[in-house]
Parts: structure tokens; C-alpha cells; sequence
């Protein structure tokens, strides 16, 4: 407006002088009175479209209309003889979901927030969007009791990933360049290689000599690899629980241990709970485990550091991980080790079970992983490297496709990060919100034939249609729908160490054996926080020629 002005009193300066005054006067003020007219269509534009989110608002149902579970419903249902009492967090969040609908309240009992549980994906979408630069992660909160309650103080600083906030956003501004970046796969490559070569050993001296399967209670040699390996990336030490020393009192100790932190999630975290209060037998096993796993890590820790001092590393030399974390300082090492093995050996343990009795109920879809890895490792003594594993996409297909069908947990979840309407509902920001999108990919509206394990699904040259018609995947997915790691700035930080350990294992596997599983498969897995199996495995492992 003022460039207009004043363009035009230049004019009008200059019609003066030209004798025309009077007649530039009149353009000027149809001009005046044109862009007021625009000026005041333009504000009624923008303020139309700055305010789509008002209206919505204004439109929306009530937070305190949505259906919900009451205090004492909720308080009930998990006491001796309640409803929910025996039911894992799937399953609770599903029982709900058949009496509410796609979204519904848990009142908050005993000192803990409201929260809302989501299954549109069109609300995930829009929480996770909003979510911020410092997203909230509820649920984690006997984690963040235990280190502010640790005498030492040794977690005044920081309490790792558990964290929230800009101290959050601090310690994985710190962690990222180390685990998130694809350059340092090279650092924990031959290290989880050699964890495989023994596991594919293990599996040769357990298994009975005739039938060729391993004993039932294998989930155990499952969890062991998960431990060594997360092991040797977080605390740059092999323990050989596998093979070479499977008697490690402390080793088994701890690996059994590992458990605790996902079970806290819901036990304490989202079920009733007065720990906060008095030190519930549920609380004081989870602070046993803390301290364990505190006490071990920080010898390891401090083990590797000596080593490190009396023999450094060459300049432009990158050794491990740790060495890596130690390089930031000696707090950030120990309180991202931890992290790591609280979350390192049942999620992924889980999720091998999963991938390896999808791989040996299809045949097919096993001989053609095969196929694709002798292509690229013709010999069997071949090691993978970084380059050749980006040559099999069939192999991260066939994980992606095995997740798909038995995820290994709920979802996520957040705080809102912003005023939401979710499913007509006003959501006020800083809402506790369980996001459910691992529990939908098994419904036929997002993927046709959902039940039957089909790697190609995923394959970027996929066939556009089954043969009765059906696409493999529905039209414009979600994408908020099937993240087994999460999303955004608070996704697994991980992700590529475990990406790394489940490809290795499953391509060592179908290299070296024929896999078969010759039982009945009706509902494997039970849920706790996570999948665990609820079948024996005993797997048949026939040696290739």
C-alpha cells in the first residue's frame, strides 16, 4: 500500500509540472479506492485461510465428551479379578477399541495424566506432524523415577533417550552422528558378523542329530544373540553367551534382566501403580535391574576407556561405537550403553522369531531369498560387506513383510505437540496419546490378502495387482501406518544397528540351512509390551550342499 502512495505522488509530482493535475488527482484516487477494495478482499482471503483450524475447532465434539474409560474402571479392571488384569497391552488396547471406536480416553489414575488412544490414521498423521523439534514420549516414567532417584546423581545431567525436552533434543543431537549415520555401519559390520558365524555354529551343535531341530526352549539361544550383539556395539566386549561362554554367571544375569525396562512401560507406566509413593514388588524388581544394569555397564565402560587410554587409537583411526560415544564424554558412553541394552535384546529377539518362522512356513519366498543372496555371495564362505548388502532387496523385504504380519508392538507414543481435532474431538495440546499403527496392517483395507506373508508388496517393482485383481498395498497408503522404529526426531535411534543384526542373521541363516517349522502356527506370538513367542520354536535346520 505504501509503495503505491508513494509511486503515485511521485506521479502526480510530475503532472504538475505537466499541467494535468487535476486529471492524475482523479486516477490517483480510483487507484486509492481499487486497492483498498483489493486490500480488503486480500484480509478477508487470508484470514479465511489462516483459520481453517478455528473453524474445525470450533466444530469439534468436546474433549470431555469422547468416550471414555472412567478412574474407576480403569483402577478396577486391573486389581485381582478385573477385566483387564491378564490382558497384555494389545490386547487391552483392542478390547477398548471394540467398546469406544477408533479413539477413546483412559482416565489417568494415581497421579498419572488422561491420555487418548488413537487408530485413524488420519489422526496419526496429524500428531505426528505436529509433534515439534523436542517431541514427548509418555510412559517412560519409572525409568526417569529410578534415575532422578539414584543417590549418586550420576543422571543429574542427563537421563539419556528416556529424557524429554531440550535436554532430550540435546543428548540425541549428541548420540545421532554416531548411530544414525550410514558411514559408521562399518564399525559394528564385523563384529555382528562374527556374532552370526557363532550362533550359525550354536545352531549345529544343538540341534538333534536326527530330526535335524533345535530344542524348544531355542527362544533362549535367540535371546543370546541379541544380547552379544548388542553387547559388542554398546560396550565394545564380547561376552560369547552364545558359544564360547555360555556359562557367564553375569552375562546371563544381565541378559535376563533386559526385560525389565519394557515391562515397566506398561506395568508401571501405563496400568495403576503407586511405586511413585511406596515401593511396589513391581517397582523394586525394575530397580533391582537398574542398578544391575548401571553397575555393568559402568565397569565395561570404564574398562574400554582404560584400554583406549593405554592403547589409543591411530589418527583418522575409527575402532567402535563406544570409542566413539567416549569421544563426546565418559556420561554420554555409559548412559547411551544403557539405552541400548534396555532396548537391544527382547525387541529384536522378538522380531527374529518373527522373521525366521515366516521364512520357514514359505518356502517359495525362502528359495527365492536364497537365490538373490547367492547371486550377490556365490560362495559360501562369502562375508557381507557394506556394498553387497545394498544389492538385496528381497532380503529387507522379506523383514519389512514378517513385521507387517506379527508386529512387535503397539505403536508409539507421544504428547501432542498442538490443539488437535482428532476424529472430531477437540484434543487439547500435551495430551498423552497411544498411536496404534502396527495393530492396522493386518486388516484388508490397507493390504489386500493382509494374512499371507508377500515380500514383493514391498519391492519398488512390485506386480500392480494379485491374481484375483487386488493390489498388493492400498491405493495412497498411509505412511503413518506399519513403523515398527517410529517416526521422526524420536525414532528408534538403532534402527540401523538392528537393521544390520536382522539382515545378517536371517541372510547367514538361509545361506547355510534349509529352514522348516513343522508344527502348528495358530496364534505364535502372546504380547506383553512386545511379542513374545508363544509356541515352541523348534525349528528343523537342514545344511545346503
Amino acid at each position: 500500500m505504501s509503495i503505491i502512495c508513494r509511486n503515485a505522488g511521485i506521479s502526480l509530482a510530475r503532472m504538475c509540472v505537466l499541467g494535468e493535475k487535476q486529471q492524475k488527482l482523479k486516477q490517483y484516487q480510483i487507484v486509492l479506492q481499487s486497492t483498498a477494495s483489493n486490500d480488503k478482499i486480500e484480509n478477508a482471503e487470508n484470514k479465511s485461510a489462516q483459520n481453517p483450524f478455528d473453524l474445525e475447532w470450533q466444530q469439534a465434539l468436546p474433549y470431555k465428551s469422547m468416550p471414555r474409560l472412567t478412574r474407576y474402571q480403569m483402577f478396577r479392571g486391573f486389581v485381582k479379578g478385573g477385566e483387564f488384569v491378564d490382558l497384555s497391552v494389545n490386547d487391552f488396547l483392542l478390547k477398548c477399541r471394540e467398546r469406544f471406536g477408533d479413539i477413546y480416553r483412559m482416565a489417568g489414575v494415581i497421579g498419572q495424566p488422561d491420555s487418548v488412544v488413537l487408530f485413524n490414521v488420519d489422526d496419526f498423521a496429524k500428531v505426528c506432524r505436529t509433534e515439534g523439534i523436542w517431541p514427548t514420549r509418555p510412559g517412560t516414567d519409572a525409568v526417569r523415577y529410578y534415575r532422578e532417584s539414584r543417590k549418586d546423581g550420576f543422571f543429574k545431567e542427563t537421563m539419556g533417550l528416556n529424557e524429554n525436552g531440550e535436554k532430550w533434543g540435546t543428548f540425541r543431537h549428541l548420540v545421532n552422528p554416531v548411530l544414525m549415520q550410514p558411514k559408521n555401519a562399518k564399525l559394528y559390520l564385523e563384529p555382528l558378523q562374527n556374532v552370526n558365524l557363532e550362533f550359525i555354529e550354536r545352531i549345529r551343535d544343538i540341534r538333534d542329530p536326527q530330526t535335524l531341530e533345535v530344542p524348544e526352549n531355542f527362544l533362549d539361544d535367540i535371546n543370546h544373540l541379541a544380547f552379544d550383539s548388542v553387547a559388542v556395539v554398546a560396550l565394545d566386549h564380547e561376552f560369547g553367551l552364545i558359544r564360547k561362554n555360555p556359562d557367564s554367571q553375569e552375562a546371563k544375569i544381565l541378559c535376563e534382566n533386559m526385560s525389565a525396562f519394557l515391562e515397566s512401560i506398561f506395568d508401571l507406566g501405563i496400568k495403576p501403580s503407586f511405586y511413585k509413593y511406596i515401593k511396589t514388588p513391581t517397582y523394586r524388581r525394575f530397580e533391582k535391574s537398574m542398578d544391575l544394569m548401571f553397575d555393568v555397564t559402568n565397569r565395561y565402560v570404564n574398562a574400554a576407556l582404560d584400554r583406549l587410554e593405554k592403547n589409543p587409537a591411530k589418527e583418522g583411526e575409527e575402532r567402535s561405537v563406544l570409542e566413539k560415544l567416549l569421544k563426546i564424554n565418559r556420561q554420554t558412553a555409559i548412559v547411551m550403553a544403557m539405552d541400548m541394552l534396555m532396548a537391544g535384546v527382547d525387541g529384536p529377539s522378538s522380531a527374529f522369531a518373527t522373521i525366521l518362522l515366516c521364512i520357514a512356513k514359505n518356502p517359495e519366498k525362502q528359495l527365492k531369498l536364497r537365490q538373490e543372496l547367492c547371486a550377490v555371495l556365490p560362495h559360501k564362505d562369502d562375508h557381507f560387506t557394506i556394498e553387497n548388502m545394498k544389492q538385496l532387496p528381497y532380503l529387507r523385504a522379506c523383514i519389512k513383510e514378517a513385521l507387517r504380519i506379527y508386529p512387535i508392538g503397539f505403536g508409539s507414543a507421544r504428547e501432542t505437540g498442538a490443539d488437535l481435532v482428532l476424529s472430531g474431538y477437540q484434543v487439547p495440546k500435551g495430551t498423552p496419546a497411544f498411536i496404534s499403527s502396527n495393530m492396522l496392517p493386518n486388516e484388508e483395507r490397507f493390504f489386500p490378502r493382509a494374512r499371507e506373508f508377500i515380500p514383493e508388496r514391498w519391492l519398488r517393482k512390485q506386480d500392480a495387482a494379485t491374481s484375483d485383481g487386488k493390489r498388493l498395498i492400498a491405493d495412497n497408503l498411509n505412511k503413518f501406518i506399519n513403523l515398527p522404529f517410529g517416526f521422526g526426531p524420536r525414532s528408534c535411534v538403532g534402527k540401523r544397528i538392528v537393521d544390520m543384526e536382522m539382515e545378517l542373521t536371517l541372510g547367514n541363516l538361509v545361506r547355510q540351512f534349509h529352514i522348516e517349522y513343522n508344527y502348528p502356527t495358530d496364534k505364535p506370538f502372546k504380547y506383553h509390551l512386545i511379542s513374545t513367542p508363544a509356541i515352541p520354536l523348534k525349528f528343523k535346520f537342514v545344511d545346503l550342499k
